[in-house]
């Protein structure tokens, strides 16, 4: 499926749109997630887009996550081409990062991973980083997949509450 250089172009601005809406690097599930949930743009135009935004020096990784977020450059650009997008499609990202922004933002704050190890043996890896600076990591050796994919769900929602404790419990003198 080919489209043409204007198409091209207007699918570039916005990637970087949605980048500067956002203002935090996301990753690029998310930045699929956005684009397809609103029919911005088709998932194999977005990740040639993507591609050649990083080429570019337009959009670059954050850390040491597959997280995206504009440079300079990028920025410089989506200023000086906005008025390419259309108002409708401006109001259709604003109101989505509006709606989404603390929910998107949390999912790259928090993170579980599960490494099986062997029948009886899993690792659980929980972590929450901020601005890409890690506040806890940490590893649970657990007997089955059932223990690791609870540990894994309970952590997404009561990760505040464990650190919490933890600092509690670590700074009480």
């Amino acid at each position: 499926m080919n489209i043409n250089s204007n198409e091209i172009a207007l699918n570039k601005l916005i990637v970087l749109l949605i980048l500067k809406e956002i203002d935090l690097p996301i990753t690029i599930a998310q930045i699929t997630n956005i684009v397809l949930e609103n029919n911005l743009i088709n998932y194999f135009d977005l990740q040639q887009c993507l591609q050649e935004l990083e080429e570019a020096n337009m959009i670059i990784k954050f850390g040491n996550r597959d997280a995206y977020k504009n440079t300079e450059m990028g920025l410089k650009t989506i200023e000086l081409f906005l008025s390419r997008i259309d108002n409708d499609t401006k109001s259709i990202i604003k109101t989505y990062i509006i709606k989404n922004k603390e929910k998107i933002k949390l999912e790259t704050q928090v993170h579980s991973d599960i490494i099986k190890k062997s029948d009886t043996e899993y690792i659980v890896n929980l972590k929450v980083i901020e601005e890409d600076i890690v506040l806890i990591d940490l590893d649970l050796n657990v007997v089955s997949a059932k223990q690791a994919k609870l540990i894994c769900n309970n952590w997404e929602s009561k990760y505040y509450q464990v650190y919490d404790q933890i600092m509690n419990i670590l700074i009480k003198q």
